[in-house]
């Protein structure tokens, strides 16, 4: 027998380009698909506007990416805008002032706009007859509030969509990653996509 390389012709699943927001639909903590149409149902006659709210790596982005993609299709998106630092903060301004009555900006996250920037961009939304969804830790006193939560049976729905691993990943995996990253699953997902990595370059023999 000779010794060779694990099956490098699998593909990392854990890659980005497999998890990024928008790839996979957004699941409920009980991994349950999540109804999008309804919710954005339910987010027109709160007023049409919406606040995303959960921890780091509860699947937020996800959920807007969706949200966007959906109001796109209906000619009601806007424009979707990923805040990171408050410099990025004009480019929500702008969004909102170019924005037309009726349609939706997707923000997210809401909380690096600081408060100056936010106060602002809901007062042109107002002024300009839009809505606003977007994604934040805290509470944000839109009229509806979605709540994102992660669990171990979500991680393990998003891990089985996903290509499969080719047996590299083992449950305790799950488990494992789960628990270190205090149910972050961006960061679940990077160190499954490391375990991953290591065992696919162990040598085996047959």
């Amino acid at each position: 027998m000779s010794a060779t390389t694990g099956p490098r012709h699998i593909t990392n699943p854990f890659a980005t380009r497999h998890t990024r927001p928008g790839v996979l639909w957004p699941l409920t903590s009980s991994a349950e698909r999540r109804d999008v149409p309804a919710l954005i149902a339910a987010v027109d006659k709160a007023g049409g506007s919406a606040g995303i709210e959960g921890p780091h790596g509860t699947g937020k982005s996800t959920l807007l990416v969706t949200i966007a993609a959906e109001l796109a299709a209906v000619d009601r998106l806007a424009a979707i805008i990923q805040v990171r630092c408050r410099r990025d903060g004009l480019s929500a301004v702008r969004a909102v002032l170019r924005a037309a009555a009726g349609t939706t900006v997707c923000i997210d996250g809401w909380e690096q706009l600081g408060r100056v920037v936010g106060s602002a961009t809901r007062f042109l939304a107002r002024l300009r007859g839009c809505q606003l969804v977007v994604t934040s830790h805290r509470s944000v006193g839109l009229p509806l509030t979605v709540k994102t939560t992660s669990s171990l049976p979500l991680f393990t729905a998003i891990v089985a969509a996903l290509p499969h691993h080719g047996g590299l990943i083992h449950p305790a995996d799950l488990v494992e990653a789960f628990t270190r990253h205090g149910g972050n699953l961006r960061e679940s997902l990077c160190d499954l996509y490391d375990r991953f990595e290591q065992r696919a370059r162990q040598p085996f023999r047959f």
